[in-house]
């Protein structure tokens, strides 16, 4: 079975004269249909055209700045431009305006493709930006005790809830576990916070009974299963935190 071509379907979703076949096929082929119907969506919810079917064409640099504006190649798509006029002396013809109407309904098209488009890269920016600030927000870098492990701690007052927010990258392979803890300056006296998540992060309630200003230092150190609640003395970072 041959289909109906796309331009036609778009003709016929115009309201336009098409050959008489084309309307009987519809009734035939349920691919073609669908297509017509989503066609007459498209158009029904795009501006009207002037009567004269006269379509202002953009200025030069309309389709450079979409283009840079989405990071495509320039010119990689060309844009839809209506006809060229005819001289004044001679009758204008009607397939200008039916390129007029079907542009309108390509350009209609192209603009519920560049809806979706820039609800992606709202997505994407929304994401990077979101990343972004995750990555400040992760807090003061703290000192490196062992090669290959890097730490950042910060806290956060929400409401008058402290919180120490602290993560751990290139934990190394142990069998025991990794403990957090606060210290003061002179790392002799250490209150302990609680225990990293397997993926090297935490997020610890800081009591009001804890003075900040004495407690100023966090560390994070290897701890093994021997139920000791001392500090094993093998710290992987250590360091003052923002906030």
């Amino acid at each position: 079975m041959k289909h109906t071509d796309e331009e036609t379907l778009a003709m016929m979703a115009l309201g336009e004269e098409t050959d008489p076949s084309a309307s009987l096929h519809l009734n035939e082929c349920d691919a073609c249909r669908r297509e017509f119907e989503s066609l007459r969506r498209v158009v029904a919810a795009s501006p009207g055209v002037p009567p004269d079917g006269e379509l202002i064409a953009p200025p030069d640099d309309t389709w450079d700045a979409i283009a840079a504006e989405l990071r495509l190649q320039s010119r990689a798509v060309a844009p839809l431009r209506p006809p060229a006029p005819a001289p004044a002396a001679q009758p204008r013809p009607r397939a200008p305006r039916r390129f007029g109407r079907f542009a309108v309904a390509l350009a209609a098209c192209a603009a519920l493709l560049g809806a979706a488009a820039g609800s992606a890269i709202t997505w994407w920016m929304t994401r990077s930006e979101t990343a972004r600030v995750s990555t400040v927000t992760e807090g003061k870098r703290l000192q490196t005790l062992r090669t290959g492990s890097a730490g950042f701690a910060g806290l956060t007052n929400d409401s008058g809830r402290r919180s120490l927010e602290i993560t751990v990258k290139g934990l190394p392979e142990n069998s025991g576990y990794f403990e957090v803890w606060l210290m003061d300056s002179s790392h002799t006296k250490l209150v302990s916070m609680g225990v990293l998540g397997p993926d090297g992060r935490a997020v610890l309630p800081v009591p009001d009974t804890i003075d900040l200003r004495e407690y100023s230092v966090v560390d994070v150190s290897v701890q093994p299963y021997n139920g000791k609640p001392d500090h094993s003395g093998e710290s992987l970072v250590r360091g003052t935190y923002a906030g």
